[in-house]
């Protein structure tokens, strides 16, 4: 693999997206897909969201622990530190499903920038956003598309050109897709018989506020035993962080000696 500052200059002044090859085995994301799927087919209430025959599904981090080991993978948590900054924290984590016929959400960016008003601010990076494959993404069973090199126009997608320059990224189970926030991209339509399974995070500087708040509905048991990392990510070190960026401006304030009063 590349290193991690190769790979988020490839998202933020490359093509706008990466792909790390099968970071997890098929075993492993293949159980988390019969469980992401047995979830969702109950219906939980206040954690499902459907729309025709696509799935959201929310919560996860204490289903499995492949889902915690997911969110901060290492080889993850480098590139998207050396896009965002060591401090950046988890905007949103949740379950895909493309259901067959899914068609096509449309073309878009993500949280924040599609709350603001175009053209979006070049810097700082506000979204990384990881798509890990729950199996093999194909041609046929919705594959995600990304138009490369948009995330330099800083604007939203123009349906007619994403269609005209949007390619498919196919990978096999256990691969992630990273991705910077004003990358267009869009879902493909599902032609396959089965559902098609992703698990997406979103990833935000420590500045922007989460579009969810993945820390809410965890148990106490379970923030006590997490790892440091993870509750940098569930927002836990938010002040801390704060308070380092403070003491480095005075710091650097500090540092600069006062101009000489020539009245004095």
């Amino acid at each position: 693999m590349q290193d991690a500052a190769s790979l988020a200059q490839e998202i933020v002044q490359g093509k706008g997206y990466i792909l790390l090859p099968a970071l997890f085995t098929l075993e492993e994301v293949s159980e988390a897909r019969l469980h992401i799927l047995k979830l969702a087919q109950e219906e939980p209430a206040g954690r499902l969201l459907k729309v025709g025959e696509r799935s959201r599904l929310y919560r996860l981090l204490e289903e499995a622990a492949i889902f915690e080991r997911m969110v901060q993978h290492p080889q993850v948590m480098e590139v998207v530190e050396a896009v965002l900054g060591s401090d950046m924290t988890l905007g949103g984590f949740s379950a895909h499903i493309l259901y067959p016929g899914a068609s096509r959400m449309g073309a878009h960016v993500d949280y924040p920038y599609f709350t603001m008003t175009p053209p979006y601010p070049a810097t700082p990076v506000m979204a990384v956003q990881a798509i890990w494959m729950m199996e093999d993404f194909t041609e046929t069973n919705g594959a995600p598309l990304f138009a490369a090199n948009t995330q330099k126009l800083h604007q939203f997608p123009d349906a007619a050109k994403f269609s005209e320059i949007a390619e498919k990224v196919t990978g096999t189970a256990g691969s992630v897709v990273l991705s910077h926030g004003l990358c267009w991209h869009d879902t493909s339509s599902n032609h396959a018989e089965q559902p098609r399974v992703s698990v997406l995070g979103n990833y935000n500087p420590k500045f922007v506020r989460p579009l969810e708040n993945p820390a809410q509905h965890l148990s106490s048991n379970f923030l006590e035993q997490v790892s440091p990392k993870l509750r940098q990510l569930l927002g836990y070190e938010f002040q801390a962080a704060i308070l380092k960026d403070v003491q480095k401006l005075q710091s650097k304030n500090r540092a600069v000696p006062e101009r000489a009063n020539p009245m004095g």
